[in-house]
């Protein structure tokens, strides 16, 4: 028996090394004096500076070594799902942004991508609950409320259309003078034929647009007409007509994008780790001990400069 425990003993205590091993591996983040720490800085944001480009070869090769640097830092995850993403390869973009919501439970950036996923897979309720839960862990994350309403809309239901309005006033909370969300609450206001919101929309509309375009102002006075008409659910098509004038004018166009960013810019990437110490970039202390002083230019063998210009070596 004593000569069983001995054999045993050095076997459950080198396993306990190497548990304890791979309990200190899982983390997954070097340290930032490391070596690791400079490789994955600079291929995390080579492979960034990639994916906003478009450079998907090279953003692919640098991203994937960013989570062979770092496979406990969720940024380095999320940014390869958000390019599987970007290429619809869902498969591949779900195990990606999954990981990186596993390693970072409580951030509402990642279940947005999470519900922008989904709902390019067409699973309405999955991308819904994902959107919710966004939501929840920040409550101003106004791209994630109108996506969700966009969702509840398309799913429809009961009280879909009590949800989107909702949603959409919560974001005027937040941003009051929103020209495109006051246009989504005139036009889902009209739609359930709730006349107090649309006339109070269609007030704000009126005490924004003094800048407006006469084509703008002119539109803007029909939508008014049917809201105050025998008929205002038309004021609903009337919105979208008023939507699609002011669509040219800047300020619009900024707020359509605060929140709906354009077509294939929904997932933003991370630009900083998330569980790591991301490198402060700060130029250089200036050196105030510099001087130069001015000397002529050596002359060509005429005595004088009579070309210059710029000269390939390659």
């Amino acid at each position: 028996m004593q000569s069983l425990y001995r054999r045993g003993l050095p076997w459950i205590l080198a396993s306990l090394v190497v548990v304890c091993a791979g309990c200190h591996s899982d983390r997954g983040l070097p340290s930032k004096s490391s070596e690791a720490y400079a490789a994955l800085v600079s291929d995390f944001y080579v492979g960034l500076a990639a994916l906003q480009v478009g450079d998907d070869v090279r953003a692919d090769s640098m991203l994937s070594k960013t989570t062979q640097l770092a496979p406990g830092e969720p940024a380095t995850w999320a940014n390869w799902g958000i390019l599987a993403l970007r290429q619809r390869n869902f498969d591949a973009a779900s195990q990606r942004l999954h990981r990186a919501q596993t390693l970072l439970p409580k951030d509402g950036r990642i279940y947005y991508l999470l519900g922008l996923l989904e709902s390019d897979r067409g699973n309405s309720a999955e991308a819904i609950a994902d959107l919710r839960r966004a939501i929840d862990l920040d409550p101003k994350d106004l791209r994630a409320m109108y996506r969700l309403g966009l969702e509840v809309e398309r799913q429809g239901g009961q009280n879909s259309e009590v949800e989107f309005q909702q949603l959409i006033q919560q974001i005027l909370q937040e941003q009051p003078d929103n020209l495109a969300a006051l246009l989504e609450l005139n036009r889902m206001a009209a739609k359930r034929g709730d006349t107090a919101t649309l006339h109070s929309a269609v007030a704000r509309l009126s005490a924004l647009s003094a800048d407006w375009p006469p084509e703008a102002r002119q539109q803007l006075a029909s939508l008014k007409a049917a809201a105050d008409g025998p008929a205002p659910r038309s004021a609903a098509i009337q919105s979208m007509f008023l939507r699609n004038v002011l669509m040219p004018l800047p300020e619009f166009r900024q707020n359509l994008q605060q929140i709906k960013p354009p077509t294939g810019e929904e997932a933003v990437p991370f630009t900083h780790f998330l569980r790591m110490e991301t490198p402060s970039f700060r130029p250089a202390p200036a050196d105030t001990a510099m001087s130069f002083e001015p000397e002529s230019a050596a002359t060509s063998l005429s005595g004088r400069w009579n070309w210059i210009g710029a000269i390939s070596l390659a």
